[in-house]
């Protein structure tokens, strides 16, 4: 395009700058400079731009290449692509007017303010000092060649439209710059207005000794204003869960965003539910680590007046879950006393639940479900929570918050420990009467009035908007039987139940260690599975940390004994499930199994029960005590993922059992089949999982540990003394510890209703101590 070989020689000698080449003389002056001669040589100008950008990313840890929004630049590159088309003299004014005219100025302000603000370097802010000193001399040169190439009107009117057009895209590009940092401006001062009206400094300030090294979960979290603010403390690691698909984007999109700080759409009633479903968003490892807690600290900011009583038990169950042992909670919520109610107002007591309007100041306006104060109490001690600290906040002249820091108890005062002798079950051994006479040791037909009260609870319930998902508290059974009684206007409301629900516990725990309960007509009840929880959450905790609170039993046609199917329960398959207790992690144990029959099976399916505690005296007996003693040490089982049970579905499960991490997990997951101490026994046992266990880290199974399960198999078959179909409407609860379950092989028959069993876990032994104590 240009004529002059001079002028040539200037674009191309700039061009060679541009790509690292100077002469010796530049180098010199660099060096004189503090910049190494190696640190510029060769290296093209857009690799030192490259350089200084992720060198000011690291000082700050944090990255804005990925929030930039498109308005900032889209003038100047419109601008760009106009000035191109006018050819020679479009060029021309981009390199000389849009370019190397105006940029020392503009570099030499920002060399400024970054030497100011982070303590730059000569040789850290090569870039800019190059630019500043060269292009003032390419701006000379490139003077000449502008006025050669102007010398008609209609040249330096081209040149004109393309240098205005150019230069107010520039302003175009630093307004858009300041509208875009006042925009940051207004969100952090949004941000601020609404940590002082919820009190969010509180909730930080009762975390302080917690935080330092800590995973924390933020639940509710909005934009991420608490969880960036526990990360400047000391926190190593932080999940945030929202509901607001809106308010995860902008955490995620924010520029203060850490590597450490993760943000998924959740719904906080679902909370574990949500966390299982996104590990692969959140570098969590589903397993049995969501059963023994994954974090150190929880925060909740202004969340639980957005839930119902309901959603709000169900979330603090799920956060007490989450949680590691020793583990602190801290939330804020509205205090109950706002808006004028107090223990003294008849709304107090009547509005709860309700949609409450409140003014917060003259321009926020706020709805929220009103709790009373016992609401609160009662939903934290009833999750098993202790009240550490209790605030009540000032936020503005007209609101009041209440801050309150919880903890779970550590493993050293749980009473759920597995190893721990005060929750061995109590050894119940039958008689031989029990196992002559079967349905006279373990079957009771529901009395009338039992039924009665189950239909009236199931229906209550149900109005209130509580389901067999949600649940209601680690001690259901006390808060429902409160909130029925409320309702009912009767303190005696549902007495028959509660009197029924401790005789079964009682022969749980104390004396059969099983019962089949029949007569509930499950026609009768409008939500079936919700009466079986109301009967089990009566009895004791329904457990619902694994699996959900209740798991439906049915064929999925899924073969658990293909050795090709990996993490695949027996309860979704319709093969033979041989003698066994539930559970098969180190960590959790379940004190009773409940099974309802919804749908019997067509062919097969028939359930059978035995006494692990009289096959233990037997066997005992029959083995040498070296080879008893393989039935007592610690035994490698596979390991089961919580969720479906039907197979690996996710990208996180499939993660977690690779094989190196499988035989660390298998490793890990060792525990004996029989622990016996004073007239206590704990039980089990589940052969495949044994087998699977050594055959996935390539051990082989003992010879003696063969030889003695072959033996206890065949004690615990000779103990059977129930071998029956279970009908629609039987519930057949087993003490876990000491009573061994299985079933047959079954098949379902096209026109026929297919088996359908739902299963509960069932937590007794805290209720039942709870009871004693009180």
């Amino acid at each position: 395009m240009l004529d002059n070989p001079r002028h040539i020689d200037v674009l191309s000698e700039n061009l060679e700058e541009e790509m690292g080449q100077y002469d010796e003389e530049t180098l010199v002056e660099c060096e004189k400079m503090g910049i190494k001669r190696e640190s510029v040589q060769g290296i093209p100008h857009r690799q030192l731009f490259i350089d200084l950008v992720e060198l000011l990313e690291t000082k700050l840890a944090r990255s804005y290449s990925k929030f930039i929004p498109d308005y900032i630049c889209e003038k100047l590159t419109q601008a760009i692509e106009v000035s191109i088309e006018h050819g020679k003299l479009g060029l021309l004014a981009i390199l000389y007017f849009g370019s190397e005219l105006i940029v020392p100025q503009i570099y030499s302000s920002i060399l400024c303010g970054l030497r100011l603000s982070m303590g730059l370097t000569n040789d850290e802010a090569k870039f800019l000092i190059l630019h500043i000193d060269m292009d003032k001399d390419h701006a000379n040169a490139l003077r000449e060649i502008i006025v050669a190439n102007c010398r008609t009107k209609a040249d330096r009117l081209v040149l004109m439209k393309c240098t205005v057009l150019l230069l107010e895209a520039r302003v175009s590009f630093y307004d858009s710059l300041l509208k875009f940092t006042s925009e940051i401006s207004e969100v952090v001062d949004f941000s601020q207005c609404i940590s002082e009206i919820t009190s969010q400094s509180n909730v930080l300030d009762m975390c302080r000794y917690h935080i330092r090294g800590s995973t924390v979960l933020d639940v509710g979290c909005g934009a991420g204003y608490l969880s960036r603010e526990l990360l400047h403390r000391g926190a190593t690691k932080t999940v945030g869960v929202d509901i607001s698909s809106v308010m995860i984007s902008a955490a995620n999109a924010h520029p203060a965003k850490s590597r450490t700080e993760y943000y998924v759409v959740g719904d906080a009633a679902r909370l574990k539910q949500s966390l299982l479903s996104t590990t692969n968003k959140t570098n969590l490892m589903p397993g049995a680590g969501f059963d023994m807690g994954v974090f150190d600290v929880a925060v909740a900011s202004f969340l639980f007046n957005c839930l119902t009583i309901t959603e709000m038990n169900k979330c603090i169950s799920d956060i007490y879950s989450l949680l590691k042992p020793g583990g602190h909670f801290v939330f804020s919520v509205p205090h109950p006393f706002n808006s004028g109610r107090d223990t003294g107002s008849r709304s107090y007591f009547a509005d709860r639940d309700r949609l409450i309007e409140r003014q917060i100041t003259d321009e926020l306006k706020t709805i929220a479900y009103f709790k009373t104060f016992q609401d609160y109490t009662n939903a934290v001690l009833e999750n098993g929570f202790e009240i550490i600290q209790l605030e009540e906040v000032r936020a503005t002249p007209n609101t009041t918050n209440l801050i309150v820091k919880l903890r779970k108890p550590d493993e050293k005062s749980t009473s759920n420990n597995a190893t721990a002798l005060t929750m061995l079950s109590k050894k119940l051994n039958w008689s031989k009467a029990a196992m002559m006479h079967p349905h006279n040791a373990f079957v009771v037909n529901i009395p009338v009035e039992v039924k009665e009260e189950i239909y009236k609870a199931t229906f209550t319930a149900y109005n209130y908007g509580i389901s067999e998902s949600t649940g209601g508290g680690r001690r259901f059974s006390r808060s429902l039987s409160r909130r029925l009684s409320d309702c009912a206007g009767n303190v005696d409301s549902f007495a028959a139940l509660r009197s029924f629900a401790v005789s079964v516990r009682n022969s749980l725990l104390h004396e059969t260690g099983v019962i089949l309960l029949k007569g509930l007509d499950l026609d009768s009840c409008a939500c079936p599975k919700l009466a079986y929880y109301i009967i089990c959450s009566f009895i004791g905790t329904v457990d619902g940390s694994a699996r959900g609170k209740l798991f439906d039993v049915k064929n999925n046609h899924i073969d658990a004994m293909d050795g090709k199917n990996d993490n695949v329960l027996f309860s979704v398959s319709d093969c033979e499930a041989s003698w066994h207790t539930d559970g098969a992690s180190k960590d959790k144990v379940y004190d009773c199994v409940g099974l309802l029959c919804i749908n019997p099976s067509a062919i097969g399916g028939k359930s059978k029960i035995t006494n692990a505690c009289n096959a233990f005296d037997k066997v005992k007996n029959i083995l040498p005590k070296f080879m008893m003693h393989e039935l007592m040490r610690p035994i490698a089982r596979d390991i089961l993922e919580n969720g479906s049970g039907r197979g690996n579905e996710n990208v996180g499960t499939q993660l977690s059992r690779a094989e190196r991490i499988m035989h660390l997990r298998i490793s890990y997951n060792s525990y004996p089949i029989y622990v016996a101490k004073e007239g206590r026994m704990r039980f089990r046992y589940m052969r495949h999982w044994i087998e699977t266990a050594h055959q996935k880290v390539n051990w082989r199974l003992p010879t003696m540990l063969r030889i003695a399960m072959d033996v206890l198999d065949d004690t615990l078959t000779e103990g059977c003394c129930f071998y029956e179909r279970l009908e629609r409407g039987d519930i057949l609860i087993c003490n876990n510890s000491c009573v061994a379950h299985g079933r047959d092989a079954f098949r379902d028959v096209p026109g026929q209703p297919p088996r359908h069993l739902v299963r509960a876990w069932i937590q007794c032994q805290k209720v039942d101590l709870y009871a004693a104590g009180a």
